[in-house]
């Protein structure tokens, strides 16, 4: 043996495995070659204070205990393992722990195995000590055993650390014939460990080539722009390409870091009351343009039912968006896509189902089962036309994962087409207060009177829960109010009948709440107030709405502040 560690991976692996481990090198001193970090917790070890040194020198019998022999009987053991090459299960030991400052040691009882590993030739490559600590087991016997003679009313716990005892011995024996079988799980994990760092290889290539892409067109444009004499037309189109490759840049930055948030738990969900609705139309919204740039086709079917449920509306948004992104990218122009939420029953409790279904390239088979894990692409010809680092669906799979919920992939093989499923559990408990929350949070303000200048209101909502609760609301305050469901019918009232506020919806079917706002200025200018309304809260929609021609932008649900706002004379600038 060469001294050297296991490959990177395996080393990995095995520090994360769930339990007490050293990997000791069968040399004379039983060099620790790897620790699990359970066992570093439960030793109060830091990795550099341990690895590379030998065991008994890191930890040594206690000297304030005089009886203290473990480390006798641990070297008698890893000589056994040496020498005839199978598994040692040791009798529960007194094993000291040194406290982390060096001031002396906590008390620990141990029950350690020791196993060999081999490799493919049969050499022993090294050797599992594990250990379970069994310190509170051991201080309830001792206990039991001093207060055992002070009554004989105590005869019933004995009875009963008995048994424990008889039920230890028998999960020791269960553990025992676990690690026969160490030898093969641990091979298992090496596979997996050199499967894996094929991919992270994989990864790297593909991550340069995605980088060299908008390096080589954003290097392009610099140099024509000090060769080729610009007018101002050309330098508004370099202009374009650096910033369009910058973006691109970032956005594969962004899912990196993401994803290396998710992997170290970094993530923390904003969790709230939302409507799955909302996440759908939202998502769709943001996907609109990149459909109508590949030349697809959309359709969105939603269920009737309630669909309320707790969680990160914008971090479900990111989930379904990447897997609207991921049909977009793998159909081909005049292709048809199709979103549908429904309810769903998982046992005793109300689910959601989001389903994307495409009709593009589709999924091999040998695919399917890992397809959400990181790194793992369909696409692995030389020419990388869809680009990605195989990271999307690893994020969609974490994000909703975190929310409690379960993804899936199915195709019937390539050039079949492909569907992706979210599945996410449902709070009915919200429904109700949900419906009157989306336009109207609990609060004592009250609703401005109409007035000369403000009577006349039109809704343009297309669910009918926030648009029949909204119409309620601002009819009982004295309003005159109409609604509609869709953008056209919208527009159509607003150029004709001109009214004082108009409340529209940003995420319509058909034509969408900004194109609505951009031909209402075109065709009766100001005579109407605009306020954008939707679930969406970010910086970028706020803006997109201002530059279409609304005047407020109010995300839902909607406080009692915020709506009177709405109806009291204008301000001087947009809100």
């Amino acid at each position: 043996m060469d001294g050297h560690l296991l490959p990177e991976q395996f080393k990995a692996i095995f520090e994360a495995l769930p339990g007490a481990f050293l990997l000791l090198f069968p040399d004379p001193d039983f060099t620790i070659a790897g620790v699990s970090e359970e066992y570093l917790r439960a030793t109060l070890r830091r990795r550099a204070e341990v690895v590379g040194r030998p065991v008994f020198q890191v930890f040594p019998d206690n000297p304030d205990t005089p009886e203290a022999n473990s480390t006798h009987n641990l070297s008698r053991s890893l000589r056994r393992v040496v020498e005839t090459h199978k598994t040692d299960v040791m009798a529960v030991q007194r094993y000291d722990v040194p406290n982390a400052d060096g001031t002396g040691f906590e008390k620990r009882y141990w029950s350690p195995v020791n196993a060999p590993v081999f490799g493919r030739d049969g050499e022993l490559l090294c050797i599992i000590h594990r250990v379970d600590n069994v310190t509170e087991y051991m201080s309830l016997l001792e206990e039991h055993a001093r207060q055992r003679s002070l009554s004989e009313r105590l005869s019933a716990d004995n009875l009963k650390m008995e048994a424990e005892i008889v039920q230890r011995s028998r999960e020791l024996d269960r553990l025992n014939d676990e690690l026969r079988d160490a030898n093969g799980e641990l091979s298992e994990y090496a596979r997996r460990a050199r499967e894996e760092a094929v991919r992270k290889d994989e990864f790297l290539a593909m991550l340069a080539h995605e980088l060299r892409n908008p390096l080589a067109a954003i290097s392009s444009a610099l140099q024509l722009w000090n060769v080729v004499p610009a007018d101002e037309q050309r330098k508004a189109n370099l202009l374009d390409i650096c910033r369009r490759q910058v973006g691109n840049l970032t956005r594969l930055v962004d899912d990196l870091l993401e994803m290396s948030r998710i992997d170290r738990g970094a993530v923390e969900l904003q969790r709230a009351p939302l409507d799955l609705r909302d996440v759908v139309e939202d998502a769709m919204h943001a996907a609109r343009e990149l459909f109508e740039r590949r030349g697809l086709g959309v359709a969105t079917r939603i269920a009737p039912g309630g669909f309320a449920a707790y969680g990160d509306a914008a971090r479900l948004e990111q989930a379904l968006s990447n897997l609207l992104t991921n049909a977009a990218k793998y159909s081909e122009p005049g292709g048809h896509v199709e979103v549908s939420l429904e309810p769903i029953r998982s046992g005793d409790a109300a689910w959601a189902r989001i389903e994307v279904r495409d009709e593009g390239r589709g999924i091999p088979p040998d695919k399917l089962e890992a397809i959400f894990d990181m790194f793992v692409q369909v696409d692995v010809s030389l020419d990388r036309s869809r680009g990605g680092l195989g990271i999307g669906l690893a994020l969609v799979r974490a994000i909703v994962e975190l929310h409690g919920g379960r993804v899936a992939a199915w195709s019937k093989g390539l050039a079949y087409g492909s569907s992706f499923t979210i599945e996410l559990p449902l709070t009915p408990q919200l429904v109700q207060q949900q419906r009157e929350d989306r336009c109207l949070a609990p609060g004592a303000t009250p609703l401005p009177q109409p007035s000369g200048s403000l009577r006349r209101v039109l809704i343009v909502e297309d669910n009918v829960d926030a648009r029949d609760t909204l119409r309620d609301l601002l009819s009982a305050s004295g309003y005159l109010v109409t609604a509609v469901d869709n953008g056209r019918d919208g527009l159509e009232k607003i150029i004709n009948e001109a009214p004082d506020l108009a409340i529209v919806d940003v995420g319509l079917p058909g034509l969408d709440g900004f194109e609505v706002a951009r031909r209402a200025r075109t065709a009766i200018g100001n005579a109407t107030r605009l306020v954008a309304f939707t679930g969406y809260n970010s910086p970028a929609v706020r803006a997109a709405a201002l530059e279409a021609g609304f005047d407020m932008h109010v995300p839902k649900p909607c406080t009692a502040e915020r709506l009177a706002e709405i109806l009291r004379p204008p301000l001087d600038g947009p809100a």
